[in-house]
């Protein structure tokens, strides 16, 4: 009996001490996204450490969804925030289509150009973390909403751009746009 007290005690103070750990190196990622210079930031723009950068903003928005604590949340909307306003939503959409765009060449404005005016803002979402290979879960938890309610939206788009039944979504656009 007490050795199973021992382990839990220990189990959870390792539990903590990871969670401390992730937030102290998503603070260290915020303050030095806060001191890099504008002029630095021109002169990568395109070159692979820029690239870098917004593969681990992806990552962390991603560590967000697969372990939702509270204090995860708040670390995300404080990164999502430094450079505008969330609206009220755990990450900046502005910000991550940007970052889908720059990562998946071009993948949001082509879809939103194509097909904007049949999808709602949700299922762009949606769309553009499935690109970025977020599991339904972890999209659910990005955008606040429940997994059936993603499956449903997923259900959704699937008829409105007339995606096979069996066909990935994302590998249909892929295709849609190489055509």
């Amino acid at each position: 009996m007490a050795t199973g007290a021992v382990w839990i005690i220990v189990t959870r103070r390792r539990h903590e001490r990871e969670k401390e750990e992730r937030i102290e190196a998503l603070q260290k990622m915020v303050d030095e996204y806060k001191s890099s210079p504008a002029a630095q930031e021109a002169e990568i723009k395109y070159s692979s450490a820029l690239r870098g950068v917004m593969l681990k903003q992806l990552g962390i928005i991603k560590m967000v969804a697969e372990t939702p604590t509270e204090q995860n949340r708040e670390m995300l909307r404080k990164i999502s925030s430094i450079d505008g306003d969330t609206n009220g939503e755990l990450v900046d959409w502005v910000k991550v289509f940007e970052l889908i765009d720059s990562l998946y060449s071009g993948f949001y404005s082509n879809l939103h150009n194509r097909y904007g005016d049949i999808l709602t803002l949700r299922e762009e979402q949606i769309i553009v973390l499935m690109v970025a290979r977020f599991s339904t879960k972890e999209i659910s938890v990005i955008t606040g909403q429940t997994i059936s309610t993603i499956y449903v939206r997923k259900t959704s788009i699937r008829k409105k751009l007339g995606v096979p039944e069996k066909e990935d979504i994302v590998v249909f656009l892929r295709n849609k746009a190489d055509s």
